[in-house]
């Protein structure tokens, strides 16, 4: 009997299993969260200076309630780092799924996929934009 050994054939593009479509929502939606997240604490540091603002002007207001109010802001502004880390780190991930599931399925024109580098594609150009904001305050 003569026994040869083929060579594996390589393996043929899948389609995309539910499990991971699962996964890849589950992140999508998760760089969406943060992405909103680093929005609101932009929105708040602004709110908090217009309050603190307008205690400068108020009379007979405590210099201990106007440092509060400073200690407050500064507390938001050190959360916008902390968001962008965050983002970057959940981008990244996203982007290594949508990479390994285009590389390993054939079926990469799927709305969940498209979805997915869109947020990829927003979560750059809003960590792009407060890049080019600090760059101009420099």
């Amino acid at each position: 009997m003569n026994s040869v050994k083929s060579a594996a054939a390589p393996a043929a593009p899948t389609a995309v299993s539910p499990p991971e479509l699962r996964s890849l929502k589950i992140k999508t939606d998760a760089v969406k969260r943060l992405i909103k997240e680093r929005k609101i604490y932009f929105l708040e540091a602004d709110q908090q200076r217009v309050r603190i603002e307008k205690l400068h002007q108020k009379e007979g207001v405590h210099e201990a309630d106007i440092r509060k109010q400073k200690e407050v802001l500064e507390e938001t502004l050190g959360m916008i780092p902390y968001m962008e880390r965050k983002i970057r780190a959940a981008m990244e991930d996203l982007d290594n799924v949508v990479t390994s599931l285009v590389t390993e399925n054939e079926d990469t024109e799927l709305q969940e996929v498209m979805d997915a580098s869109d947020v990829i594609r927003s979560a750059k150009e809003a960590l792009n934009e407060v890049e080019g904001q600090e760059d101009e305050e420099n």
